[in-house]
């Protein structure tokens, strides 16, 4: 097994590396070191990117990549604000060689899903009641991840994989049906100043970052399988949701409930490394360095995640002339394994169902099939995350509204559980 599995970035891969970045700070006593932004890109193959990213994919290009430089602009404009120390070099400036890139920046988008409901004319009051802008939803999971790097010189060097956060962005609004509204509306949801952005959780974790840290490489949780059984296809298949909700979803959801409970340190599930590459090129001693970097795919992860979709089920549980209650739920098997002797720490099923009305038969079916993704989307992120609060707090009411019943698990597998997910922690 591979030490690391990070990011590799597949040729042929459209990215704007964004330039150096450099602070002083303290790394277990060896002296100052600069920072690094390493880039941002996609943690899916380049031949999948406009299937399972399309929307941010084109926002980012759109207007001659503008969205790009917006980004790049971006990211070093917070973290140049935000971290605790001085940041001495802009972008595009060669690293040198003989100073020590301490923390290596990187972000990764791993998964996104955008709905729209449709508002027919006289349906809003006010300025929506002509029924040309429609109620949208846009979510986008991505992957900071920060690296610390001793260059190899008198030494070997070493690369360590300090921490990596999912987070997700998160934005609705009334959006007229063009394509420029839509790549502004996942612009705003990427970039926004407000706090469902993927730059405000960006500057979050740069500004917690202390310069005076003697940063180490803690223990990583990992999704290493994901299954959707063939029945729970075939649901999501019949409901026009196989695509939106796939592994890559459920994956997501795993990693950022996982950091929200425990501040875990979660790699991303699909993942390209962009750095190995990237990096040589951005130093000005290429050939003395690249050693280095060749080892960033091994596999880092401390425990693994296995989980299996094995049942997805939407019918109506009661109606009458003009409503209908639909009832939507799932059922989930997962697993937490140790990376090193295979050992299966914790397992359980977790099972959710949620009940809502809606009106019959006065509809396309689009948007029927735009309320299911909307309510299923629901539904896993409320199970997952009462699973995790719940491990956390050792709460059974939480645990119960996941599925977990008090004999389906005993306080000590739960509080080994918990044990392993603090320990993903950095810091911890």
């Amino acid at each position: 097994m591979k030490r690391r599995q990070i990011l590799r970035f597949p040729a042929g891969l459209a990215m704007i590396p964004l330039g150096s970045l450099i602070a002083p700070f303290s790394h277990a006593n060896l002296g100052s070191r600069p920072v690094v932004w390493g880039g941002s890109g996609f943690n899916v193959p380049s031949n999948e990117i406009d299937l399972r990213l399309q929307r941010v994919n084109r926002s980012l290009e759109s207007d001659g990549q503008k969205g790009w430089r917006l980004w790049t602009d971006a990211l070093f404009t917070n973290l140049e604000a935000g971290f605790n120390g001085l940041i001495t070099n802009g972008p595009g400036m060669k690293i040198a060689y003989e100073s020590d890139p301490g923390l290596i920046f990187s972000l990764g988008f791993d998964y996104e899903n955008f709905l729209r409901i449709d508002v027919l004319p006289g349906e809003l009051p006010g300025e929506d009641s002509d029924g040309n802008r429609d109620i949208s939803f846009y979510y986008l999971f991505s992957s900071i991840r920060v690296y610390s790097l001793v260059l190899p010189r008198q030494r070997k060097g070493q690369i360590n994989l300090v921490y990596s956060q999912p987070v997700k962005a998160f934005n609705r609004g009334m959006l007229r049906t063009s394509r420029d509204s839509e790549n502004r509306f996942v612009l705003e949801t990427l970039m926004g100043s407000e706090g469902f952005s993927t730059l405000s959780k960006f500057q979050k974790l740069v500004s917690g970052m202390a310069v005076d840290e003697s940063f180490f490489e803690p223990r990583h949780l990992r999704v290493r399988s994901a299954t959707v059984a063939p029945r729970a296809l075939d649901t999501l298949f019949s409901l026009k949701l196989d695509e939106a909700f796939d592994s890559n979803f459920f994956a997501s959801m795993i990693g950022v409930s996982a950091n929200n409970s425990f501040d875990a340190s979660v790699l991303p599930f699909v993942m390209t490394d962009y750095l190995s590459s990237t990096l040589r090129s951005r130093f000005d001693k290429e050939p003395e360095i690249g050693a280095i970097f060749n080892d960033m795919d091994d596999d880092v992860a401390s425990f693994y995640v296995d989980f299996s979709i094995n049942k997805v089920m939407r019918r109506v549980s009661s109606e009458n002339a003009s409503k209908q209650q639909i009832a939507r739920g799932l059922s989930m098997d997962i697993s937490f394994i140790d990376a090193i002797d295979g050992f299966v720490v914790f397992k359980t099923t977790l099972v959710r169902v949620e009940k809502r009305e809606q009106v019959k038969g006065a509809r396309e079916e689009s948007w029927y099939r735009s309320n299911d993704s909307l309510y299923f989307y629901y539904v896993v992120e409320k199970m997952i995350g009462d699973f995790f609060e719940g491990v956390k707090n050792l709460d059974q009411n939480l645990l119960s509204n996941a599925g977990v019943r008090p004999q389906d698990a005993t306080r000590s597998d739960l509080e080994t559980l918990q044990s392993v997910l603090h320990s993903c922690r950095y810091g911890a």
